[in-house]
């Protein structure tokens, strides 16, 4: 039977430290064909907004302490890739090794450092008041970061080419992903058809809308141009 992704992990606890991690296994990046992982994120993201809907109804008196949602894959070397293709299957001992596995952290909080991380691929696909609906679940925020959409994967921990190009090509010509797409989070040029900016700019102003004014918004790692741009819009 074929399996029906994502497989979802939920660790809730609620109690005088409330926690959540949400994980949305999507499969085997060796065995399944042509892979979109952003439509995939974008499944995660919708049902992550649908936890915090849920949350809020039934336990809107506990906010989390800690908060991480993943989007994750299994994802062979070139050796196992080899094998499996050969063979139909993988050698018993496939997915022992942390390299095997890939994620993107979508958004993660701790109460520690006050801040909640929101990958550039989320703030794009949740609705313009997700980030509203999460903020007013943790415990103390005192700023949301915003950075480009990353994976973690240890399969070539050096490889900058891996580990921060849009387009992989491990994953997109040797595993023949080609639909695999990271995006960068882009506030200094235009991509999209419409909007006032014409870029991420717009999706920060319309999130801006819904999230409390005490919260302040911060791009990780901004560029002197891109801070200039983020002035303009209004967001520091």
């Amino acid at each position: 039977m074929k399996k029906k992704f994502p497989i979802e992990e939920h660790d809730i606890s609620i109690g005088k430290k409330s926690s959540a991690f949400l994980k949305f296994d999507f499969g085997d990046l060796g065995v399944r064909k042509n892979v979109d992982n952003y439509n995939e994120i974008s499944i995660a993201t919708e049902r992550i907004h649908n936890f915090f809907v849920d949350h809020n109804m039934t336990n809107n008196n506990r906010k989390f302490s800690e908060l991480n949602c993943l989007v994750s894959y299994m994802i062979p070397n070139e050796e196992q890739q080899k094998i499996f293709l050969k063979n139909k299957k993988y050698k018993k001992d496939y997915g022992n090794n942390m390299e095997n596995y890939l994620d993107y952290n979508l958004i993660n909080y701790s109460k520690k450092n006050k801040k909640l991380q929101v990958q550039s691929a989320f703030l794009e696909l949740s609705q313009p008041h997700t980030l509203s609906l999460i903020t007013e679940n943790l415990e103390k925020i005192d700023k949301i970061g915003f950075y480009n959409t990353i994976s973690v994967c240890d399969l070539f921990p050096d490889s900058e080419e891996f580990q921060y190009s849009p387009f992989p090509k491990y994953i997109t010509n040797f595993l023949g992903h080609k639909k695999w797409f990271n995006h960068d989070l882009i506030i200094d040029e235009q991509f999209y058809k419409e909007g006032l900016y014409k870029n991420n700019l717009d999706d920060l102003v319309e999130a801006r809308k819904f999230v409390d004014p005490k919260i302040k918004f911060e791009i990780l790692g901004a560029s002197e141009k891109e801070k200039k741009c983020f002035d303009f819009a209004g967001l520091f």
